[in-house]
C-alpha cells in the first residue's frame, strides 16, 4: 500500500477514535443535564403541591378568623395548628427551592427575584447586592 494512503486512512482513523470520544463524553454529559432537569420539574412539583396545600389551610384559617367576626366560638388550639401547619409547609418550600437553585446554580436576588448567578456579587436585573 502507497506510504500516503496508509497516512491518510492513519489519520482518518485517528480522527474518527477522536469524534467518538468526543460523542461519548457529549452524551454523559446530556445524561445529566437531562437528570438535572427531571429533577428540577420534580422539586418544582412539590413546591406547586406545597403551594396547593397551603392554600387550602389559609382558606380554614381564614374560616376561622370569619366565623370569630360572626360571633361563633373558634378553636384556637386548631387555629394554631393549622398557622403551625403552614409554616412548616413555607419553610419546606424554601428548602426546595434551594434545592432547585443548586440543580441550577443559580440563586435568587433578594430584591427582585430575578435569578443570579451562584457567584455573582449584583444582581443584573435591578442591581442590588448579593450578600
Amino acid at each position: 500500500m502507497d506510504e500516503r494512503v496508509r497516512e491518510l486512512l492513519d489519520r482518518v482513523r485517528s480522527a474518527a477514535l477522536t469524534v467518538g470520544e468526543t460523542a461519548e463524553a457529549t452524551a454523559r454529559y446530556a445524561g445529566r443535564c437531562a437528570g438535572q432537569v427531571v429533577d428540577v420539574a420534580k422539586l418544582n412539583m412539590k413546591i406547586f403541591d406545597l403551594r396547593t396545600d397551603i392554600n387550602a389551610l389559609l382558606r380554614e384559617a381564614g374560616q376561622a378568623v370569619y366565623d370569630t367576626h360572626r360571633g361563633q366560638q373558634t378553636d384556637e388550639a386548631a387555629l394554631s395548628q393549622i398557622l403551625t401547619q403552614i409554616d412548616a409547609k413555607y419553610a419546606e418550600i424554601e428548602e426546595l427551592k434551594e434545592r432547585v437553585a443548586v440543580l441550577r446554580a443559580t440563586r435568587e436576588c433578594p430584591h427582585c427575584g430575578a435569578p443570579c448567578g451562584r457567584e455573582d456579587k449584583f444582581c443584573k436585573q435591578c442591581g442590588g447586592a448579593l450578600s
